[in-house]
């Protein structure tokens, strides 16, 4: 299913492929500084990620359910992984305050999903949220690149269980041997692990650069077509 990777040197490049089974989607651009990816689920549409004139990004991908973190009304304590996403890109949720935050609330999941959400500010500091599980925090200066896909990091970094995700271990190591991050690597890497068969394909590649200001993103798989997003000015 989806890949999202952050790489940070000179650039701070964010990289996602959107892999879908057939659910409709939407972008949404009303507010300029906002391009956000809304998914019809069943429930009316959610948003599934996006990014904003800050440069901060989010997003809210499929993870295996460990049966915690279920779905409960939103209160003062309690959000909800579409909110979550919602309220950074709109910045209700200042990125700057982030930690803080997640420490003061739960967050749980939408009814009938399993999910969790990779955050990025606009200095490449990263959150990964799993409900039920934990919270990741990767600061920048950790490592030059953070990567996520569909299966549970806070098992794999927490709990000491394998990874068998091809797709992982895949762009971590491309990663890992890229001499050079720019817009054309980061859709390299993403189109070696572009889908093209099965039950999910591979539907909206996108690529933020934060030196440029800029979202470049192709629709169903077809990497040479490219469109761009530039966001306004500050």
């Amino acid at each position: 299913m989806c890949l999202s990777f952050i790489h940070r040197a000179k650039d701070v490049i964010v990289a996602m492929n959107f892999d879908n089974n057939g659910m409709k989607y939407s972008i949404n651009t009303k507010d300029p500084n906002q391009f956000i990816v809304l998914v019809e689920s069943g429930r009316g549409k959610y948003p599934s990620f996006g990014i904003n004139g800050d440069g901060v990004f989010v997003n809210n991908l499929i993870v295996n359910s460990n049966g915690k973190g279920l779905y409960r009304r939103p209160s003062k304590k309690v959000t909800h992984t579409s909110k979550l996403v919602t309220d950074i890109i709109n910045g209700t949720i200042i990125a700057d305050g982030l930690e803080g935050y997640l420490q003061s609330i739960e967050v749980v999941n939408t009814p009938d999903w399993s999910t969790h959400n990779m955050i990025c500010d606009s200095h490449a500091n990263v959150w990964v949220v799993e409900p039920g599980r934990g919270n990741i925090y990767s600061p920048a200066t950790a490592s030059s690149f953070f990567v996520m896909t569909n299966f549970s990091l806070w098992d794999y970094k927490n709990e000491d269980i394998d990874c068998e995700c091809t797709r992982y271990l895949a762009a971590s190591n491309a990663l890992v041997q890229s001499d050079e991050m720019n817009v054309e690597e980061a859709f390299r890497i993403l189109e070696s692990a572009k889908q093209a068969e099965g039950e999910w394909t591979t539907d909206f590649s996108m690529v933020y650069s934060k030196n440029k200001h800029t979202l470049y993103y192709c629709l169903d798989g077809n990497f040479k077509d490219r469109l761009e997003y530039v966001f306004p000015s500050a």
